[in-house]
């Protein structure tokens, strides 16, 4: 019905059977709107989010997703589907429909970014499928490892968030330095991850400064009210959303200009040339400038758009350097932004719609075996329907230990109670001030009250 209604979209169903059954049994499924593997290969960064949450239902399963950034950093659906486990076999099998979705669509593109966390199988997956791909890791997810691992504390927080945040290797080194001061056998570890966890390893073609998983999160916290009812009434819903989601974005774009830069790239824009303002810039010929940012110099070429802080040609956007070199050479800001945060890119993305389907009663009539759901099912009792976290994670709905002071920006305190930050010294409780008192009149009666209107008060 998919494929009828949305002419060039992938679903595929795959069902086995067991000897002795009649009927064959669900196996795995996966499916791809048109409008979606379109609009992410024709407008959106070349960067894949990849993660997978347990469905809460009768029967056992892995719902996998796979999502894309748009031009205004929101995410885009690109495909999902229902395993029986997370697996490499598993993860095997959405990768390769995956593939044969860009193949379809005449992409044979193997050198993809995909993010994600160091899930089993993930790996091995992704590069059977595409071997020149190119592998990012969840930092939190990263951290939470080294938190179990006995490296914990709020010198560690810091330390680790300076380096995965890190835009150039020189923050990085200093970050890790300190790493191994602290403890050597964190670093170790550290080294251990094969995968890209810090900003200043990114590819600056991809024009995307993520390093979380936090968009492939936030679908997986949409899905989690449907995941507990029937695989169909799942679909659906996501479906649904999809649909919806794409379709005002489609009216969006079409009011686009070919050259209009997102929201999103504008905010960036706005929030930057702010900061531009305390940055200095020097001249040196040839299209090279060198720019003064406190008592930090930053080479920059604008030509390259290249600045040794390692902003600009990690997400695409002119860093406040770049922006103080703009400034000063009266140029436009919006020439030097990556293709990918402007109309023309937000147009291709979402040029296309996801078309409706009727009610599953109004369907025709297929001459398909009727496939009968898995053998496992759960065990009695209520299913869990909250994620079980770990001991070193903070409780749901309670206050975290590591607190950021919005001050000084240290853990382990807030602002109230700061002691390092600029005004941190507590003022003196403030007191009322003396009322005064009004003279009394010369018989001693008060003279708080005027007298009444029209009447004048005996004189003694």
């Amino acid at each position: 019905m998919i494929k009828e209604t949305n002419p060039g979209s992938y679903a595929l169903v795959t069902w086995h059977s067991v000897s002795g059954d009649v009927q064959p049994k669900f196996k795995a499924c996966f499916f791809s709107f048109a409008a979606q593997f379109r609009g992410f290969l024709n407008g959106c960064r070349p960067i894949i989010g990849i993660d997978g949450s347990h469905l809460s239902g009768y029967f056992k399963g892995i719902l996998l997703a796979a999502l894309g950034i748009d031009g205004n950093n929101e995410i885009f659906l690109l495909a999902y589907g229902v395993v029986d486990t997370e697996s490499q076999e598993s993860w095997n099998y959405f990768m390769r429909n995956l593939r044969a979705v860009f193949q379809q669509e005449g992409c044979n593109r193997d050198d993809w970014t995909f993010i994600s966390d160091r899930m089993r199988g993930v790996d091995l997956a992704v590069h059977e499928n595409f071997p020149r791909a190119t592998r990012r890791c969840c930092s939190q997810h990263l951290y939470m490892n080294c938190k179990n691992g006995g490296w914990s504390g709020e010198l560690f927080h810091k330390l680790f968030w300076i380096a995965a945040n890190a835009f150039n290797p020189y923050v990085f080194n200093k970050a890790i330095e300190k790493i191994t001061d602290f403890d050597p056998n964190a670093t170790k570890y550290l080294d251990t991850c094969t995968e890209q966890w810090s900003r200043h390893q990114f590819d600056p073609e991809v024009c995307c400064d993520h390093n979380t998983t936090n968009f492939v999160e936030s679908f997986n916290a949409l899905t989690k009210p449907y995941r507990d009812l029937p695989v169909l009434t799942l679909f659906e819903a996501i479906r649904q959303w999809a649909m919806q989601r794409i379709g005002v974005r489609f009216d969006k774009a079409a009011n686009m200009e070919p050259h209009q830069l997102t929201e999103y790239a504008r905010q960036e824009l706005e929030l930057r040339g702010a900061e531009s303002r305390f940055c200095y810039s020097t001249p040196c010929g040839g299209g090279e400038y060198e720019v003064r940012d406190g008592n930090v110099h930053f080479p920059l070429r604008i030509d390259t758009r290249r600045c040794g802080c390692g902003v600009w040609q990690v997400s695409g956007i002119p860093c406040k350097h770049g922006l103080r070199v703009i400034y000063n050479q009266r140029l436009s800001p919006e020439d030097f932004v990556s293709g990918y945060f402007k109309g023309a890119a937000y147009k291709q993305t979402y040029a296309e719609h996801m078309h409706p389907m009727p009610d599953p009663s109004q369907w025709p009539e297929y001459s398909l075996p009727t496939i009968n759901p898995p053998g496992i099912k759960r065990s009695a009792g209520r299913p869990p329907k909250q994620r079980k976290r770990n001991a070193m994670e903070a409780k749901k709905r309670k206050r975290h230990s590591s607190v950021k002071c919005g001050k000084c920006k240290e853990m382990g305190h807030n602002a109230r109670t700061c002691k390092n930050g600029a005004g941190s010294s507590k003022a003196p409780p403030k007191q009322r001030a003396p009322t005064k008192k009004r003279k009394a009149s010369s018989d001693g009666a008060s003279t708080s009250k005027a007298p009444p209107k029209g009447k004048r008060s005996k004189q003694a």
